[in-house]
């Protein structure tokens, strides 16, 4: 990589590292998987820096996404090692104060991987319909859907949980 695209690539981590491990924690749930996650993701970005320059944000939250669908497809491999995406401990810092996290991160659990995708592009990166799409490699329209289908049921599990207490 020559100087001036390593600076600039270290310029992107700066900038866009943190929300890149957010996005990560909101899909899979584990402060270490994330991790993993980004640092999986800033290793394709680096190594095709050049080719991206120009959009290295969507190819960097596709590396994720992407990323943690190829975690749970290979743990899912292996039943005997799964563990039960509902008890995995929320450790680390929450992804943002206005929020109660354990909440929002229990019901986000409960949405299928690719609503969870949306919604957490959408709402908590608050990236627009057409980078969330580009992110994900789906129509705007998927996200639309996908949107109004996972708000629906985050809807509904707090609502179910506001009444069982």
């Amino acid at each position: 990589m020559a100087e001036a695209d390593r600076a600039a690539f270290e310029g992107f981590v700066a900038v866009h590292g943190d929300r890149l491990l957010h996005t990560a924690y909101g899909l899979c749930g584990d402060w270490q998987h994330a991790e993993d996650l980004v640092q999986q993701a800033l290793t394709a970005v680096a190594r095709r820096w050049g080719a991206i320059e120009s959009n290295p944000v969507g190819y960097a939250y596709r590396c994720v996404v992407r990323s943690n669908i190829d975690r749970w497809r290979a743990l899912s491999r292996r039943p005997e090692v799964l563990r039960d995406p509902h008890d995995i401990a929320a450790a680390g810092p929450p992804i943002s104060d206005a929020h109660n996290d354990g909440a929002v991160l229990a019901a986000l659990r409960m949405l299928p991987p690719r609503q969870r995708a949306i919604v957490v592009l959408r709402y908590l990166q608050d990236l627009s319909e057409a980078d969330t799409a580009e992110a994900l490699d789906i129509s705007i329209g998927a996200v639309k859907s996908g949107a109004s289908r996972g708000l629906a049921r985050l809807r509904q599990t707090t609502l179910e949980e506001s009444n069982n207490e």
